[in-house]
């Protein structure tokens, strides 16, 4: 399968951690068929969610980057099966 890495940066605060893994979780709940790794930035200090996105889902990628910003709004966990406000329950 034909994948395209796109990069993450996130830069160094005092939540980094806790942000990348709330990337990390987004992007894989929204294609389940891509992978990511955490992996240094240019920067001493960055860090970057590495996401190796299957092709076909190139295009879906573009409208769903846009729609997650800087992912601050992305915030709380995502609802799911477990989460009592889910429809999905």
């Amino acid at each position: 399968m034909i994948r395209v890495i796109k990069h993450i940066i996130v830069e160094p605060t005092a939540d980094q951690m806790a942000r990348l893994g709330r990337i990390q979780a987004i992007v894989v709940a929204t294609f389940p068929g891509a992978t990511t790794d955490i992996v240094p930035g240019l920067l001493d200090d960055d860090l970057v969610v590495e996401v190796r996105l299957p092709l076909d889902n190139l295009n879906d990628w573009r409208a769903a980057r846009e729609a997650w910003g800087d992912f601050s709004r992305l915030a709380a966990p995502l609802p799911g099966p477990t989460d009592p406000e889910s429809d999905e329950a």
